[in-house]
């Protein structure tokens, strides 16, 4: 997650998901945003002009999701505004999310994972939200836009389910990208049996669920709920 990505289309259909779990399981849900700063990758990554997918803010449709957000995300569109500090002191997700706002580095990120757990030491379940998705293996400046193996294993050894933020290859089908992502998890050892929701969001987006094999949380149910209420969700 980079801050110019504040707001967007991306985010909107993140933090309905987020609202509507917290909301059914009456718990708060933890956010790693993955935060990352641009400079700390390189000149390519600067001179991206991507995160401007704000359309929906003139859909009908999608505007009527959630109103409340919406109009907090109006401010976002202007991009000076667009600070992941100002967002969480102000928003009304602070009663349905616990965010963790530090900045990722390649030379600190087993320490920053571990602040990231004790931040949220009270939380059941962590969405993770890197830029790019889960990678089996990924290292130099480019890594900080993956979800590494290691960390997985590291948050579902301390009891949290998982939940992370996948985008959907441009030159795949659907079906064969999630093949590989699946056998890629399986490949490190880590498995899931929860349907995945695909975001229809163009380019669509993933969130996958692996939770640790002592966990009484059911998601199912949830997850086909949510379904029912969103034409641009799909379960997988």
């Amino acid at each position: 997650m980079q801050e110019r990505y504040l707001g967007d289309i991306h985010d909107y259909f993140k933090f309905l998901f987020l609202k509507f779990l917290s909301s059914k399981l009456n718990m708060k849900i933890g956010l790693n945003w993955y935060l990352v700063d641009p400079n700390k990758i390189g000149p390519s990554e600067i001179r991206k002009n991507d995160g401007e997918k704000r359309n929906f803010f003139f859909n009908e449709e999608l505007k009527n999701y959630d109103k409340t957000l919406i109009k907090e995300f109006q401010m976002f569109r202007i991009k000076k505004f667009r600070k992941i500090d100002f967002f969480t002191k102000n928003t009304h997700l602070d009663s349905y999310i616990n965010f963790f706002n530090e900045f990722l580095d390649v030379n600190n990120r087993e320490n920053w994972l571990m602040r990231s757990l004790k931040k949220h030491s009270q939380e059941k379940i962590i969405f993770l939200d890197p830029d790019n998705g889960f990678v089996k293996e990924k290292k130099g400046k480019r890594s900080l836009k993956y979800l590494l193996p290691g960390e997985c294993k590291t948050l579902l050894s301390q009891d949290k389910v998982i939940i992370f933020s996948q985008f959907q290859s441009f030159t795949k089908k659907t079906s064969i990208h999630i093949k590989e992502i699946l056998k890629s998890l399986e490949d490190c050892g880590l498995k899931t049996s929860i349907p995945i929701i695909r975001n229809r969001t163009s380019p669509n987006t993933f969130f996958i669920t692996i939770k640790p094999k002592n966990s009484k949380i059911k998601l199912k149910r949830i997850f086909e709920n949510y379904e029912k209420q969103n034409s641009r969700v799909e379960l997988l």
